[in-house]
Formats: C-alpha cells, structure tokens, sequence
C-alpha cells in the first residue's frame, strides 16, 4: 500500500525521538503527498495522542478512508495559512506492534498538497511540529500504562479486602469453634461424672437384690 522501500532508504533520525522522510499516503484510492513519521509507540496509542492535542485546540476530524481528516486548522508553527490536514497512523509491521507510522498530509484547501519540493522554510517547520508526536505518544502511552496500573492496584487492593474480610470471618468461627470444644469438652467431664454415678446408683440396687 505504502512505498516502503523509499522509506526505509531514506528514513533520518531527529534527536533519537523519530524518523521522517518525505514520501506518501494512499487515500481515496489515490497517493498524495505526506511527511512520514516513524513513532516508537503502538498505533492506538500514537493516534489517540495526536488526535487529543488537535481536539484540546478545537479540531475534530472525520474519518474518511483510513484516514482522519481535518478540514480549516491553523498551526502556529506552520505559519498564518489556514490548513487541511490527513492523518493516518499506520502499525510499522506485523513484529513491530509497539511502533508505528504516522502519514501527516498538509494542503492549502482543493487538494493543494504541500510537496517535498515546496519551500524549505516552511518544510522544516513541518518536520519541526511533527518531532513533537512522538513525545505525545510517549506521554499518552505513559498515562495509559498508570490508568492501568491504577486500576490493576484497586483491583488488588479489593482483592486483598476480601481476603481480609475472610481471614477475620475465619477467625470468629475459629474462636467460637474453640468455645464449643471447651463447652464439649466441659459437658463430656459433666457427662463421665453422671455416667459413673448413675453406674454405682445401678450397682446399689443390684447389690440389693442379691441380698434379698
């Protein structure tokens, strides 16, 4: 689907956060230009963290052929030009679950597209804004991974109330078990007693009877 060969000849590392090069995404059946991003992140998480920093500004894209497309953005980075934008976030490989490939289109509005030979002032400051999805992903993904800490630590944590819960259950059958045995143990002396009295009481009375 994507031109993976001239990606990975020409992929350059920015300051050990990602890798970008100029190359292209297929929407619509067609390829249009787009800076390629490589994120050390899982897919979900790198497009949800993209995806929330534009809606924290007011943006909300529509889904549109495997793409999100943003229509009227305006990035301060990128200049005063009000922007269309797709995006679309990509595994990097079938082994390579935890990283990803980030498809950052940016056109003037009609299919404008900004191209790889466009004016590289303004395809620096692309690349520039773009450095910054990997930080977003790695803090996404940070938070995810506490959200669920957090919650693998409640659940812990009720479990181990339960378990509580039935050791001092446990307890308190326990003692009154061990009062019951002493009330048994209490009532069978009681018992021994009464049998033998009730024993000798028999052996008076036979022992009468012989004498008669």
């Amino acid at each position: 689907m994507k031109n993976w060969s001239a990606l990975l000849l020409s992929l350059v590392v920015f300051g050990n956060l990602s890798a970008q090069t100029w190359g292209e995404q297929e929407w619509q059946k067609k390829k249009i230009p787009a800076l390629v991003i490589a994120v050390p992140q899982e897919v979900k998480h790198t497009e949800e963290a993209i995806r929330q920093k534009w809606a924290q500004m007011g943006y909300s894209g529509k889904s549109s052929k495997g793409a999100f497309v943003y229509k009227g953005m305006k990035f301060e980075e990128l200049g005063p030009e009000t922007v269309d934008v797709y995006l679309q976030v990509e595994r990097k490989g079938r082994k390579d679950k935890d990283e990803s490939i980030v498809y950052f289109t940016v056109s003037r509005g009609y299919e404008n597209y900004i191209r790889s030979t466009d004016d590289p002032a303004l395809l620096e400051r692309i690349k520039k804004y773009c450095l910054q999805f990997p930080v977003w992903a790695e803090a996404y993904a940070l938070e995810e991974a506490i959200k669920e800490q957090e919650s693998t630590l409640k659940s812990a944590e009720r479990k181990a109330v339960a378990y509580q819960d039935e050791a001092d259950d446990l307890l308190k059958r326990k003692r009154k078990l061990e009062e019951e045995i002493e009330e048994n143990k209490t009532n069978l002396e009681q018992q021994k007693k009464d049998v033998e009295n009730q024993r000798k009481a028999l052996d008076v009375l036979k022992a009468k009877r012989k004498s008669n």
